[in-house]
Order: C-alpha cells, then sequence, then structure tokens
C-alpha cells in the first residue's frame, strides 16, 4: 500500500516530530489524470529537526525527493505541510 510506504519512508529519511497523513483520493475520483486506484492523492504535515534553517520550498523539494520512487508505483498528487519544530 502506498500509504504505508510513504509513511515508512517519511519516518526512516527525516527525524520526525510530528507526521500525519490523509488519504484525499476520494476527492479526486473521476479527475481524467487519476489512477482511481483508492491510494494516489495524499496531503502530509511532517514537523521535523531536519527542516531548521531550510524555506518553504527546500523542505517540500527534501520530501518530494524522499517520497519521488512512489510516483512510479502509483502516487499521482502530493500535497505537503512541512515545517520545523517551534522550539528550534
Amino acid at each position: 500500500m502506498i500509504e504505508n510506504e510513504l509513511k515508512a519512508i517519511l519516518e526512516k529519511t527525516f527525524e520526525c516530530k510530528q507526521l500525519h497523513i490523509e488519504n484525499q483520493s476520494g476527492l479526486h475520483a473521476g479527475h481524467a489524470s487519476s489512477p482511481n486506484t483508492g491510494e494516489s492523492h495524499f496531503y502530509v504535515h511532517i514537523v521535523a529537526n531536519d527542516f531548521i534553517g531550510k524555506t518553504r520550498l527546500e523542505a517540500h523539494q527534501m520530501v518530494n525527493q524522499a517520497v519521488s520512487p512512489l510516483f512510479d508505483k502509483g502516487l499521482h498528487a502530493l500535497s505537503v505541510k512541512a515545517k520545523a519544530p517551534l522550539n528550534s
């Protein structure tokens, strides 16, 4: 399952303080380029020390690079909110 792989990759790659993954595939059913697998569109909210001193763009690029193999497995869209912890 892509959701499980997504979680495993993020937990292995980043020092997560918080991680929330939401499957939003149902919101995109019938979308022209959606594979309609039920595991194609995800929202990720991740708080990790790895993002300390990084811009929002850099943090998003880090997440996208880490999960890039999943796009070959059926991940179609990823919405990311990546932040450093407040007390960093």
